[in-house]
């Protein structure tokens, strides 16, 4: 069998070997080469292209949504514009709502006012024109009030002149032989007197002589015909140059009151001229004649 198989030479044998290690290397050789100029051309050229296709992709996003972000910025810009120009025209148009409402307030106040003071005037020159009128009524009402008193004081002085002037009047220093069987016997400062009617009369010797009212005698009633005076808020009674008061034992003759206005003074006077005045004198007072309402009366001087 041994010899059966042919010897090879060395030669071919080595030649051989080459050419399977050529052919083997050759093919990869132009592989890797292929391979080195696809990565280099291919991969690398396509890895480039792909990133600057993305830089330019991104970048045309980046700027179409920048340009995006921009428009809706400059959208809400121009509307948060509009709205603010809006609120500021609505706080405008409020504004001079409030000050048309306050100038027509104040202008309403103000006529308010304007009415109120006249009305005030009004009414205080009303008011002062009732007081006036009152304070007019008044007067006259008090005028005539004294003119009545004033004319029935003379009618009643009048009257008792008349009454007076009819019945019989003792004036001072008259002796008398005997005196009225109504006289009642009184005193004072330890002096015995006899009263009758307003006449005082003292016992001198065998007659009676009328003399002054003796301040402190006390008779129970008046005399018939007495005139009432008022000096100081102080009452007395007048009658036949004698001024008395109330007293628990009916009525004292007390001084003639300072001031003290009487319609006359009885017969028996002594006229005096002191310092260029006249006066009248009568039972130890000194009466000055003035006029009052045009009637002469006589004024008890101090």
């Amino acid at each position: 069998m041994k010899q059966l198989i042919p010897q090879k030479s060395p030669f071919f044998s080595v030649i051989f070997t080459f050419v399977l290690i050529f052919s083997y290397c050759l093919p990869s050789n132009f592989i890797e080469v292929e391979a080195r100029g696809f990565r280099r051309g291919g991969t690398r050229g396509g890895g480039r292209q792909i990133n600057r296709g993305g830089r330019q992709g991104y970048r045309d996003f980046d700027r179409g949504y920048r340009q995006n972000n921009r428009q809706i910025n400059r959208d809400g810009r121009d509307f948060d514009r509009g709205y603010r120009q809006e609120n500021r025209q609505g706080n405008i148009n409020d504004r001079q709502g409030n000050f048309d409402e306050r100038r027509e307030t104040r202008q309403g106040n103000i006529n308010d006012r304007q009415q109120n003071r006249q009305e005030n005037i009004d009414n205080r020159q009303q008011n002062r024109q009732e007081n006036i009128d009152n304070r007019q009524d008044f007067r006259d009402d008090r005028w005539d009030d004294v003119n009545d008193w004033r004319n029935d004081r003379w009618d009643y002085w009048n009257d008792w002149n008349d009454w007076v002037n009819t019945r019989y009047w003792v004036g001072l220093g008259v002796s008398l032989l005997a005196i009225p069987a109504t006289a009642i016997a009184v005193s004072s400062a330890n002096q015995d007197y006899y009263y009758n009617e307003g006449v005082y009369m003292q016992s001198q010797g065998n007659s009676y002589v009328v003399v002054p009212a003796p301040i402190g005698v006390v008779i129970s009633t008046l005399p018939e015909g007495y005139i009432p005076v008022s000096v100081n808020n102080l009452n007395y009674y007048y009658y036949g140059g004698a001024f008395y008061q109330a007293s628990s034992g009916g009525y004292v003759v007390v001084q003639a009151p300072v001031g003290a206005v009487v319609p006359f003074i009885p017969d028996g006077y002594e006229k005096t001229l002191i310092r260029g005045t006249t006066y009248y004198q009568y039972g130890g007072v000194r009466y000055q004649p003035v006029y009052d309402g045009g009637n002469l009366v006589y004024k008890v001087a101090s």
